[in-house]
């Protein structure tokens, strides 16, 4: 990607999906709209290539594919550092994924748009953004950070659940979420069935659950996509 000057203030559409980001590009230029397409390469190009322009808007997906380290939605790491550059965000994004959305608009997301929406429709959520009209309601971004202040404070009370078992009992319960038995635990670790089983009792009055099934749960939601745990 050649230099562009400092003076265009271009909307930059962030999408790894290649029909996405054309379809997106022509329609805006169809509206008389500056749009550029940024190669979802890496972390550290995607910001350097935004560095080249004035900042306006940066259309934003949260799944980024694996131009972007981590799972998705990783295309939430970019929000802080794209701002920070001057640019507006907006989400435009196929997630249904409410707690990722929340904590975009969190972070800073003037708000979002679904992919799913007819075009024209997305169309003109992006052109209001362009042009610096709400996009987002008052009652709907207050709706969307409670959501993220729950989620964020159950993640810290399950961090604390599952910071209370030991390393060996942190062990054993990642085999039965993978769908190994207590006599397979057992066999890997070269224990008794008795000292597994205790182990799995100490591990739900620890996480304060009353079964296997429950501790598993537990451990998927920790590993939830869209949440940091």
């Amino acid at each position: 990607m050649m230099d562009a000057p400092s003076s265009v203030r271009p909307v930059l559409v962030l999408d790894d999906h290649p029909l996405v980001r054309t379809v997106l590009v022509l329609g805006l230029r169809a509206q008389g709209v500056d749009a550029v397409q940024l190669p979802i390469t890496g972390y550290d190009e995607i910001l350097a290539a935004a560095g080249r322009y004035r900042p306006s808007l940066a259309l934003l997906d949260l799944d980024l594919g694996d131009g972007i380290e981590g799972p998705p939605p990783n295309g939430l790491v970019l929000i802080g550092p794209l701002r920070s550059l001057g640019w507006s965000v907006l989400i435009v994004t196929a997630s249904k994924n409410r707690g990722a959305i929340a904590a975009a608009v969190a972070q800073g997301a003037i708000g979002w748009v679904s992919k799913a929406e007819p075009f024209d429709r997305l169309l003109a959520v992006v052109l209001d953004a362009a042009e610096g009209r709400e996009v987002l309601s008052g009652a709907a971004r207050e709706e969307l950070l409670r959501l993220d202040r729950e989620l964020r404070a159950h993640d810290v009370e399950l961090n604390q659940r599952l910071a209370r078992l030991s390393s060996r009992e942190r062990q054993v319960l990642d085999r039965p979420a993978a769908g190994r038995s207590a006599a397979g635990v057992a066999a890997e670790f070269k224990v008794s069935l008795a000292t597994v089983r205790a182990q799995i009792r100490s591990i739900h009055a620890k996480l304060d659950v009353r079964s296997q099934l429950g501790a598993v749960a537990i451990v998927n939601e920790a590993k939830r996509a869209g949440r940091t745990i």
